[in-house]
């Protein structure tokens, strides 16, 4: 029973290290799959525990010291498989994890044994091993939420601020120091701890300066990703107004081809008037007021920059036969028209993408927008059938090279306006309704 006990007290303070391997890459799974990891994980604690108790219990090692020494090198191979299991695209970072977990396993290992020999010289270690176990797991908890904090940051914009050349190179460097922290451990570790003491402190100190160097890399990549972003933006922005333009130009061109014929237009009403051929005469006025309505663009709102946008956006589901349904209540002045006209164009072109990969029949988009008190309600949704994944923040998330973009403006305009945003798929629609509070205003203007 007391190995049972020691053995669970030992399974469970590896856990801080083992959850290293998935923590990190959370925000990429989805509720389901959390759940299976979730019981999938617990069901291996239980599995190991019972195992380690088993082997440490025939005395097939020299002491219980030497067991849980040898079996810590093994037990975390089966979290580890199990996070890659998951997340398998993130092969790279996974070794990247498993090689910095072996570094400060190594070191953090290195220190205790030293610790407990100069706080009990007149013991030996195998005697200690209990004492051992219970220091590795403070030291272990005291830096695990550094590194957890450090890994989600490296992997925060794993797949669009990263490239697989890249993750090769650097994933070498912790590996080949873990091999060789390995190799020492394995070889001498036992007898020459005190020897070892100042090559694990200089190995820490390399070890800290490449997380240095690796944030400080990353973080040039991510500036340059925002930078890319912005001007994506305003990339599209151009694009939608140069669209607006050409829209604006072809209905002024359509108002002076009717201007040019109001003689032909005026004498042929005038003729049917003389003939009192009443029924013509409305039917002429009604072709008139048809062309009329054909010269003048959509008011979809009182505000130009947004009424802009969606009057692009809406054209172009017009032109793919995708039916909209939009009632737009906005301000005729707001401040930050131009980063909402964004967001909504971003939700639009998503809808009008998720769309195309509906049956026509099922294709259906609705835009609606109310003012209620200080707040500005606004619901995008669309038809769609398929699975949608989503991330800790409760945003779709996607895998396709060089989309997701319009997300994350999206979350970035919930920073800035302290806006939020809800999305969910329910009865064959997906919905993102978003809340800004009109005090934005202010806090736009002080800026």
């Amino acid at each position: 029973m007391t190995t049972f006990g020691v053995t669970w007290i030992y399974v469970l303070i590896l856990q801080p290290f083992a959850l290293l391997q998935i923590l990190p890459f959370r925000r990429f799974l989805t509720a389901a799959q959390k759940k299976r990891l979730v019981i999938c994980w617990c069901l291996l604690i239980v599995l190991e525990a019972h195992l380690v108790t088993v082997i440490v219990s025939m005395a097939i090692f020299p002491s219980h010291q030497i067991a849980y020494w040898l079996l810590g090198y093994l037990i975390w191979v089966p979290q580890f498989l199990l996070a890659f299991s998951f997340t398998r695209r993130f092969w790279a970072g996974h070794i990247f994890i498993a090689a910095f977990r072996i570094l400060f396993s190594s070191i953090i290992y290195t220190f205790t044994r030293a610790i407990l020999l100069m706080a009990f010289p007149d013991k030996l270690l195998p005697s200690l091993y209990f004492e051992q176990i219970l220091l590795y797991g403070i030291l272990s908890l005291l830096i695990f939420p550094i590194l957890l904090r450090f890994f989600t940051d490296t992997f925060r914009h794993f797949e669009m601020a990263s490239t697989r050349r890249y993750w090769r190179i650097i994933t070498l460097l912790p590996v080949l120091l873990a091999i060789e922290s390995l190799y020492l451990s394995l070889l001498n570790s036992q007898e020459q701890v005190f020897a070892l003491l100042l090559p694990r402190f200089m190995l820490l100190i390399v070890i800290i300066l490449l997380m240095a160097s690796i944030r400080s890399g990353q973080s040039e990549v991510y500036r340059e990703l925002q930078v890319f972003e912005k001007e994506h933006e305003l990339q599209r922005q151009l694009v939608s107004t140069a669209r607006y333009v050409k829209m604006s130009e072809e209905s002024r061109h359509r108002m002076a081809s009717i201007y040019e014929k109001r003689r032909h237009h005026i004498d042929h009403l005038l003729a049917l008037v003389s003939q009192r051929d009443r029924e013509g005469a409305l039917a002429c006025i009604e072709a008139l007021g048809a062309q009329f309505s054909r010269t003048k663009l959509p008011q979809y709102c009182k505000n130009t920059l947004i009424n802009a946008a969606l009057t692009v956006y809406f054209a172009r589901a017009k032109e793919l036969a995708i039916p909209v349904t939009a009632a737009i209540d906005l301000p005729e002045e707001l401040s930050f028209s131009g980063d909402l006209s964004i967001v909504l164009s971003n939700l639009v072109e998503n809808a009008l993408l998720a769309s195309q990969k509906q049956p026509p029949a099922a294709r259906h988009i609705a835009v609606m927008t109310m003012c209620q008190g200080d707040v500005i309600n606004v619901l995008v949704k669309n038809r769609f059938d398929a699975p949608v994944e989503f991330d800790e923040e409760g945003l779709p998330v996607t895998h396709v090279k060089g989309h997701g973009i319009g997300m994350k403006s999206l979350s970035r305009f919930c920073d800035k306006y302290k806006a939020s945003v809800f999305c969910q798929q329910k009865d064959g629609w997906f919905m993102t309704y978003l809340q800004v509070p009109l005090l934005a205003e202010a806090s736009d203007r002080s800026r």
